[in-house]
């Protein structure tokens, strides 16, 4: 292995850089020149990267003889240093090893550099926070197999060790049981060629005085949502032909016709629920069936029950007999009407303990939600799962919970099916987008303004990161969010009833 001394050290581009260059070659430049425009760290960016901290954690609990590296992130020679003295000093497992090509400069630290049994010979082992193995891991460990190797390190394997889906809580989390290694060395060498042209083809881009240029389009959101899309998709209409076809198709549109749904020749309009979608926006005009309507309506029984469920989806499960990402109910609302000139009553659970909420929590569904009536909800599928993996979990309840599925009603299907569309939804069936358009009701004025909002609250409460002051505006703030979920179903069920009646 070649020593630091002997390796002349750009820091070219880091394994994260590559990984981003892959996607964009413009973001790669954009983000080594014009980091002004990288926008603040979003709540939801910050939760994953706070996950991803906590499982990699977890890894390096699983190898209690290891070593770290912990030089700065900007050091990157004393962090070549540092991995050399530990392999000097005779260490077999060093986390965040460092190393850099001899040539190009790429950089690159390792989550897991793992000794081979008493020999020169390493194992590299990535860690990551889903539950698969997915293609720009591939690429992030090809990139690193690539550092490693022309640094001098004799690279056996190639691992990637995420997180295993079948894994379920039992007292203490369990690092040896928690995840699973996947050897994708094969891989990883059938990808150098390319490596290096792309490595090299990436440092040439970082070399130039102007910008890239490169047409915005599908790539802008894969893997990820681009952290400079609101700056290079700023011409681009709120609506427009990204919204009305798959994103590689609107590409090829947006290149020949441009973005604008006014410029869409009229043989590219699209079949279907698109083409009522685009009918209504270029008329102004609002869509209603009113024969589907009303046979909808046939179907839903007094005492409507207007329900919503709020949930948390820790990677790590922080209750005992959960899964990693099992979304684990802790409040619901509902709004019962108990006949048609009536308003309705509302009701809740929010679980205000730090334990386990859903025992507690079903026992009080049960008993609002009644044995007659129908059940209505925005989007089914996921309050039915919800109730399903809570029967699976306690069996004691299974009929209960059954029996309050069979009576669920969706109500997202008259606008969904586009038995009702207004122009002002631009495409979007989400409750967000449906609320405003028929009512005069919307989230505007809500601490808690969306799902994501209350779970990440909750969550930090759980985990008693909350402080202690706040607490009773929590608790505060996801009533008003989650009875405003429910009552908006309520005056959904009225816009259809409405329609309905003029029959």
């Amino acid at each position: 292995m070649r020593i630091s001394e002997d390796i002349k050290i750009m820091h070219s581009i880091s394994k994260s850089q590559f990984v981003l260059g892959l996607q964009c070659q413009k973001a790669l430049w954009m983000f080594r020149n014009q980091r002004d425009l990288i926008p603040e760290i979003t709540p939801e960016k910050k939760e994953i990267l706070d996950a991803g901290n906590l499982v990699g954690q977890i890894a390096m609990d699983r190898y209690q003889d290891g070593v770290e590296v912990v030089n700065e992130y900007w050091d990157v020679k004393g962090a070549i240093k540092s991995t050399e003295k530990f392999i000097n000093d005779g260490e077999n497992i060093i986390f965040e090893a460092a190393a850099a090509h001899p040539i190009n400069g790429a950089y690159s630290k390792i989550d897991i550099l793992k000794r081979v049994d008493k020999t020169d010979e390493w194992d590299l082992i990535e860690v990551k926070s889903s539950t698969e193995v997915k293609s720009y891991h591939e690429d992030d460990l090809a990139f690193q197999y690539y550092v490693f190797n022309n640094s001098g390190y004799k690279i056996r394997n190639c691992y990637i060790m995420h997180i295993d889906k079948t894994y379920k809580r039992i007292g203490d989390i369990n690092p040896t049981k928690f995840f699973r290694c996947e050897d994708i060395s094969e891989t990883v060498i059938s990808k150098q060629e390319q490596i290096e042209y792309s490595t090299n083809e990436l440092c040439n881009v970082l070399l130039k005085s102007e910008i890239p240029s490169i047409k915005i389009g599908a790539k802008c959101f894969k893997p990820f949502e681009c952290n400079f899309k609101n700056h290079c998709w700023k011409h681009i209409p709120k609506y427009s032909v990204y919204n009305i076809f798959q994103k590689k198709k609107a590409e090829i549109i947006e290149r020949d016709y441009g973005a604008t749904l006014e410029t869409l020749p009229l043989e590219l309009y699209p079949r279907g629920l698109k083409n009522i979608d685009l009918t209504s926006y270029f008329s102004g005009n609002t869509k209603v069936d009113e024969e589907k309507i009303l046979n909808f309506l046939e179907d839903v029984k007094y005492p409507i029950h207007f329900f919503d469920y709020e949930t948390i989806a820790p990677a790590i499960p922080i209750f005992q007999d959960t899964r990693p990402f099992q979304q684990i109910p802790f409040q619901f609302s509902l709004h019962i009407q108990e006949a048609s000139n009536e308003e309705p009553n509302h009701f809740e659970y929010i679980h205000k303990g730090m334990d386990d909420p859903r025992y507690e929590l079903i026992k009080k569904l049960i008993i609002s939600c009644g044995t007659k009536g129908s059940i209505l909800v925005y989007n089914q599928s996921f309050e039915i799962a919800r109730n399903n993996e809570l029967a699976r979990d306690f069996p004691e309840f299974k009929d209960a919970l059954e029996a309050i599925n069979s009576r669920i009603i969706d109500l997202m299907t008259p606008f969904k099916q586009r038995w009702l569309y207004h122009p002002q939804q631009e495409g979007s069936v989400s409750l967000k987008s449906v609320l405003p358009a028929f009512t005069d009701l919307d989230y505007a004025d809500l601490e808690i303004g969306n799902g994501g909002d209350a779970m990440r609250q909750y969550s930090s409460f759980v985990k008693g990161n909350l402080e202690k002051s706040l607490v009773n505006d929590l608790w505060n703030d996801l009533s008003e969010y989650c009875k405003r979920d429910t009552y908006a179903l309520y005056k959904l069920l009225l816009v259809l009833t409405n329609i309905a009646k003029r029959n």
